[in-house]
């Protein structure tokens, strides 16, 4: 069977072992000193994917939404609520809510890189053209993917607007140690060792996956050298500065995992951090080149954390030189100072700094 749209509540620190949603529940929104209610739909419902929009009551509703894109990475995109709450201020927000596969019956086929470049040009289309597009870490390859094919092929269908953070768009412009870790192993590796198989009682038993509980040993890993480091991962650990520590602490939405289709998983590490295909030229998508110096009518913003060592400067700013038949003046680039990966989407820095930036570009 499918994802359900119905969204059961899910204990704080459960780990691997997660639904195939995690709930954004956003009801209500303080603004200007006002409470307001918060209205989610469905656009779309599909077995990988649900397309949510958020609409604050009161708010003019021909205002162009934004649509947000998480990274197919393991963590639930409820990882993002903080920048939806933000976004939300301003105008109506639509989400790719990514589905857990344990959760996703065999029958409905895999989710490969395509298949991601698809779901948002797709969300895009449904949205219109109006729409803004922001994308995080490992879902902006595939979005500036998206917005490239769009621009090239159906012209006057691709976003006013695209913002992409900390995404690597060429990890090898700055690499970091996770980047050179990951390309210790050649593609057959990925296709093949870190991924099994779904197992009973799950729907999508028999589907080969890269499996939460490989993806939060790997993530245990990586927050206990960055409390040995002192870094900004730790320093949020104890010190949660997010919207709502209480009921959504930062160390519920790091340690939520989900599976990832295998498939996805081996083609997104070759596609991005082994060939760096959109860097060299070379991405193709449902049998076409991907051309991202056919996008001229969207503006560009990248968002990168000085201190980022997961995706350093450098790797997501090397999509300007990708476009470059946008006009200068609807360029820009920020180097957030002092800031690692995590504040560049939760907590203070996002809303003192990032999120002014991003709401002055997208704009109209």
């Amino acid at each position: 069977m499918s994802c359900n749209t119905e969204i059961p509540a899910a204990p704080l620190f459960q780990g691997a072992q997660q639904p195939a949603f995690r709930a954004f529940a956003i009801h209500s929104l303080k603004t200007a000193g006002e409470g307001r209610a918060v209205t989610e739909r469905v656009l779309r419902q599909t077995p990988f994917y649900t397309l949510r929009r958020f609409d604050v009551t009161g708010h003019n509703r021909d205002t162009a939404p934004v649509l947000v894109v998480p990274p197919l990475s393991g963590h639930f995109p409820i990882v993002l609520r903080d920048m939806v709450l933000s976004l939300l201020a301003d105008r109506p927000v639509a989400v790719l809510d990514w589905c857990n596969v344990r959760h996703v019956a065999v029958g409905y086929g895999q989710f490969g890189f395509d298949s991601n470049i698809r779901a948002i040009a797709d969300a895009i289309l449904q949205i219109g053209p109006p729409a803004r597009v922001i994308a995080l870490c490992q879902g902006g390859v595939p979005a500036l993917a998206a917005t490239a094919d769009l621009a090239a092929h159906l012209p006057g269908s691709e976003p006013a607007a695209l913002v992409l953070i900390a995404a690597p768009v060429d990890p090898m412009a700055n690499p970091t140690p996770v980047v050179e870790t990951i390309r210790e192993q050649p593609p057959l590796w990925y296709r093949t060792v870190p991924v099994s198989h779904v197992g009973r009682p799950h729907a999508g038993h028999r589907r080969m996956v890269y499996s939460a509980e490989t993806q939060l040993a790997a993530l245990q890993q990586y927050l206990s050298a960055a409390q040995d480091a002192g870094s900004e991962l730790a320093r949020k650990m104890h010190v949660d500065d997010g919207a709502d520590p209480r009921h959504f602490p930062f160390r519920d939405l790091y340690t939520s995992v989900m599976d990832l289709d295998a498939l996805h998983y081996a083609e997104n590490i070759d596609r991005v951090f082994l060939s760096r295909q959109i860097a060299r030229g070379t991405l193709h998508f449902e049998g076409r080149y991907i051309q991202p110096d056919a996008i001229h009518r969207t503006t560009l913003l990248t968002v990168e954390g000085a201190s980022d060592a997961i995706a350093a400067p450098g790797q997501t700013s090397a999509a300007h030189a990708l476009c470059p038949r946008v006009p200068d003046r609807n360029r820009h680039s920020l180097i957030v100072p002092d800031c690692g990966h995590f504040a560049l989407f939760h907590g203070a820095t996002w809303r003192d700094t990032v999120y002014p930036a991003i709401a002055a570009h997208i704009t109209g």
